[in-house]
């Protein structure tokens, strides 16, 4: 047999029924019981009522004999006399015997009958007992059967003895009691009507109101504990059983909940995966970005210092085409001095003898300006290569300076040879003076060619200085953002990484809910997914 925690709420509350209809059937009993002791007491007090009166009377007697009113056998007659006429009922009456047992009066006896072997129906000595209750407490009752007066039939009857010790007389008297059955059952019959309309009505409503319950809930409470345990633990797989039609109830209620909360965690462990899926490829992606945020940092820096180096070159450079320039400047000047002096020499050729040796200074001083344009020229050519495809063009330059150079040398050295042989050739100094004119002339104009185009070298090298200088101000400053990337890059990674870490734990809480697999599947669940399907998904989103 199931414990009692086991029984359904149904059984339960029927036992409970039964046990009220038991407790009423307890409580008619006990009432009828207690009726019952209630009018036996009624009937004993009645009685004792009734003797103590017939007690007075005689002791009444009793005191009219002592004081010499009368003489004890009269007070005896007149007492019995007295109490003779008294009754109750139809069957009330009293009578007397002594402690021999022997009849003193009696309205069916005969005075001086011996009641000492008489019994009742039952064996009880009925005298023997009413002598022996009277001698032990001075009174009490007796209980025995007898017949009415008009009938045969025995009935049980109560009587009532006192003693009177001073005449050694016993009064008694009895009553039926059956009528005190007759109104037991009158009473029992009222209580059953009673608890037939009160336990009619209480089962009615017991009746309804476990209907009521019942159908309020959608079944047996039990069951449904059981099933808030199973969803409480965190399964959500199984749906609970329903009864027809049933959409009010707390089972209903609580299949709408479970329904709900099942697709609520589907949803929550789906955006999970994907969550933790991202977070994955986001890691994996910032940790790479990192390193190779990392290399390109120490890239730039080595370009940032390889650019500090090719401005200090450009800087170089530049300072080199300012003197270049300068020089140029120099030589130019001087050349057209040279060739103005040659004018003059045109028009004082009868001067040349004199002015020989100033002409040898002036051709020595050619020779030097020859000698360093050659030299600026093989620099401006080393600088040039430096410079690369920038500096193709001043490389072009640079070699046509330094053909100059060479021509002004060799032209010098002719200027040399004629001045050395000018004594000897007067006639055709005036034909090689005006070469050395027009030579003269070309080297102002290839002098003042080179002048312009050392302006322009400095003009570009200054500018390129200028540009180098911003570029390597660009790249301290990209060198400074890529640096706080890769900070930023990082702090990514590391988020990244902790978000990872919350998704996992994500999916631990979800694991301990168990869901039924086709709802997984209708919501786009996990369980739905391949990592080939998941990576896919992610790439096209």
């Amino acid at each position: 047999m199931l414990s009692f925690r086991n029984w359904t709420m149904r059984r339960k509350l029927w036992t409970t029924l039964v046990l009220m209809w038991i407790g009423l059937i307890l409580v008619a009993s006990w009432s009828l019981y207690s009726m019952r002791d209630n009018l036996l007491e009624q009937k004993r007090q009645s009685l004792e009522y009734f003797i103590g009166s017939a007690k007075q009377l005689v002791e009444s007697y009793i005191t009219r004999a002592e004081s010499g009113e009368m003489t004890v056998e009269q007070a005896k007659a007149q007492a019995l006399t007295d109490i003779t006429n008294l009754n109750f009922g139809s069957d009330g009456y009293i009578f007397v015997f002594d402690s021999a047992l022997n009849i003193v009066g009696h309205p069916r006896r005969d005075a001086g009958t011996s009641m000492r072997d008489y019994q009742d129906p039952e064996g009880t000595y009925l005298y023997r007992d009413m002598l022996a209750v009277a001698n032990e407490r001075g009174e009490g009752t007796v209980r025995y059967v007898s017949t009415r007066s008009e009938g045969s039939e025995m009935f049980e009857k109560m009587s009532y003895v006192t003693r009177v010790p001073q005449w050694d007389w016993q009064l008694a008297t009895g009553v039926y009691i059956d009528d005190i059955d007759a109104m037991l059952l009158s009473g029992m019959l009222t209580y059953l009507a009673l608890i037939g309309v009160i336990g009619g009505v209480l089962s009615l409503v017991v009746a309804f109101v476990i209907r009521d319950v019942l159908k309020r809930v959608g079944g047996d409470p039990g069951q449904a504990r059981v099933d808030v345990q199973r969803i409480a633990e965190g399964d959500f797989s199984k749906p609970l059983i329903l009864n027809h039609r049933d959409d009010a109830s707390l089972l209903f209620a609580i299949e709408s909940m479970r329904g709900r909360l099942a697709s609520t965690l589907a949803d929550v462990r789906a955006s999970a995966e994907w969550v933790n899926v991202g977070a994955d490829q986001i890691s994996t992606g910032n940790q790479d970005l990192a390193v190779r945020t990392d290399q390109q940092s120490a890239a730039i820096v080595e370009t940032a210092s390889s650019m500090e180096q090719l401005t200090q070159t450009v800087r170089h450079n530049a300072d080199n085409a300012e003197a270049a320039t300068q020089a140029a400047n120099q030589t130019r000047d001087r050349a057209h001095h040279g060739g103005e002096m040659m004018h003059e020499v045109e028009s004082t050729m009868t001067q040349i003898q004199q002015s020989s040796r100033e002409m040898g200074e002036i051709v020595d001083m050619i020779d030097n300006i020859a000698f360093q344009t050659n030299i600026l020229a093989l620099n401006a050519s080393v600088e040039a290569a430096r410079a690369g495809a920038a500096g193709r063009g001043f490389a072009v330059v640079a070699e046509e300076v330094r053909h100059l150079a060479s021509r002004s040398a060799d032209a010098s050295r002719e200027i040399r040879t004629l001045i050395t042989r000018s004594s000897e050739q007067v006639e055709g100094g005036a034909t090689l003076v005006g070469r050395v004119g027009r030579a003269m002339s070309e080297i102002v104009e290839s002098v003042a060619g080179v002048s312009s185009l050392m302006d322009e070298i400095a003009n570009a090298s200054r500018e390129q200085r200028s540009g180098i200088e911003q570029v390597n101000q660009a790249i301290a400053q990209l060198d400074e953002v890529t640096g706080q990337n890769a900070a930023l890059v990082q702090q990514t990674a590391n988020a990244s990484q902790s978000l990872v870490t919350q998704s996992k734990r994500l999916e631990q809480a979800l694991d301990i809910y168990r869901i039924d697999s086709n709802e997984v599947v209708k919501r786009g669940g996990y369980q739905a997914w391949q990592p080939e399907a998941k990576q896919r998904q992610l790439q096209e989103s």
